[in-house]
């Protein structure tokens, strides 16, 4: 995170709030950061306690005249800095763009903090989808999960089941398995394997999208036609790793022209050639919509929606 120009550094320490009455000492290298103790006791519980005078830096503010200095050994400095830039209204400072990693740290020094809430507009930007790999994307899942962003945490998880094709435990670290339930890798895989199975059963469905019951061999031209179009564009049922890779093929996907003649049928006059593309889209589009975690489902309901507190009636 790259410290704004507005933003006061000096040796004597970043001044978030160049009148402030507390030094916050953070992180081994001990970075200072000036901020006003009221503001930061009215957006976090814990700062309210710490600031209280029935704790010593509470009794020391109310003793002392010069900034008193509060450690805090653990906590990550950069991120620390930027929530509270965001807690003193210090806009200016506050960066448009983050690392999915940074986004992970801030989040992790909120939670602990108590101070989500205080995030909630400049996050919406910081956890929208972007290209990147998926090991970022993992980090900024998780980041959505401890900010409780639920749109965020659909749109994300629904990107991990459509675009990864990868083992999830690969994905997972200790810094996101301390910070998230691995219940969600879980519930990533069950239904990465639910929506190839529906894409599966979505482009099967087609074999049979003749309209002639009579013995003509119209409908088999067709399905003989359209399995080969299938097999030649790699969206057979064991092909399809990538999701959503195997549904822009899809989208791609021409119609069927038999080579084989049918012979001569009564009703041949009724015979229409199967509108392919129309029946698949709406089903193809359920099934994207439909893709991605409920995040008060994982996060209240163990990934049941029958216990989440969220309607997911259609």
């Amino acid at each position: 995170m790259q410290q704004e120009n507005n933003t006061e550094e000096s040796e004597k320490g970043i001044e978030i709030a160049s009148d402030g009455d507390v030094f916050l000492v953070v992180g081994p290298k001990e970075a200072r950061i000036r901020v006003s103790s009221r503001s930061m006791m009215g957006a976090s519980k814990p700062f309210f306690a710490m600031f209280n005078p029935d704790w010593n830096e509470g009794r020391n503010l109310l003793s002392q005249d010069e900034p008193v200095d509060v450690h805090l050994p653990e906590d990550d400095p950069e991120a620390l800095k930027l929530i509270c830039a965001i807690i003193h209204h210090r806009n200016e400072a506050v960066p448009r763009k983050l690392s999915p990693v940074e986004v992970f740290r801030v989040a992790v020094a909120a939670d602990k903090y108590d101070c989500i809430s205080v995030l909630k507009f400049a996050s919406e930007t910081w956890l929208r989808l972007r290209e990147m790999n998926a090991q970022d994307m993992a980090f900024l899942t998780t980041a959505a999960y401890i900010l409780w962003n639920a749109e965020a945490f659909k749109v994300l998880t629904k990107a991990l089941v459509l675009s990864y094709d990868g083992p999830y435990l690969a994905l997972c670290c200790e810094q996101i398995e301390s910070a998230m339930t691995w219940r969600v890798f879980c519930l990533l895989e069950g239904q990465r394997s639910l929506a190839r199975l529906d894409l599966a059963d979505i482009l099967q469905s087609g074999i049979n999208a003749g309209d002639c019951c009579h013995r003509c061999g119209w409908n088999s031209k067709y399905a003989y036609a359209y399995l080969r179009l299938l097999q030649n564009n790699g969206l057979r049922p064991t092909q399809l790793v990538n999701i959503s890779k195997a549904i822009n093929s899809v989208g791609l996907l021409p119609d069927p022209v038999p080579e084989e003649r049918s012979t001569d049928c009564t009703y041949g006059y009724k015979h229409t050639p199967p509108e392919y593309k129309k029946d698949r889209r709406w089903q193809v589009e359920r099934l994207e919509s439909n893709t991605g975690l409920c995040l008060f489902c994982v996060r209240e309901g163990e990934g049941n929606p029958s216990h989440c507190s969220i309607d997911h009636s259609p």
